[in-house]
């Protein structure tokens, strides 16, 4: 999967484009990460680089294994915090401006607020 253009990442972030983001580390970028609806519909995949990596059912029954992709520890707590957020908000209708909010409530409680959340810019 392709990397958002960019001629230079800020060191630190999360940048999304509707349900894709992606996390920048140390000006480096990785991602996508993303979801799709499971084919029942009743639980979430949750996909990075397009391969699914874990599932989410309901608020109780979650699972995730990035191990794989050996990605930096801060990569995969910035995700699963931002994943965690976006499937509450999932099951709580929450959606636009009010989903944004919530991820960076959540980056912030989790003591990763130098990860600020910005959209991806589509004019380049």
């Amino acid at each position: 999967m392709a990397q958002p253009y960019s001629h230079s990442f800020p060191d630190f972030g999360v940048l999304c484009d509707e349900t894709r983001f992606w996390v920048i580390h140390r000006r480096n970028c990785y991602g996508p990460f993303d979801y799709q609806w499971s084919t029942d519909l009743y639980g979430l995949e949750l996909l990075y680089q397009g391969e699914k990596f874990g599932e989410c059912c309901n608020s109780e029954q979650f699972f995730a294994d990035l191990k794989p992709y050996q990605l930096p520890t801060r990569v995969t707590e910035v995700a699963m915090t931002v994943v965690g957020a976006i499937i509450a908000c999932n099951f709580e209708a929450v959606s636009g401006s009010d989903r944004l909010d919530h991820v960076s409530k959540m980056l912030l409680s989790s003591g990763l607020e130098k990860y600020e959340i910005s959209l991806l810019d589509r004019s380049a």
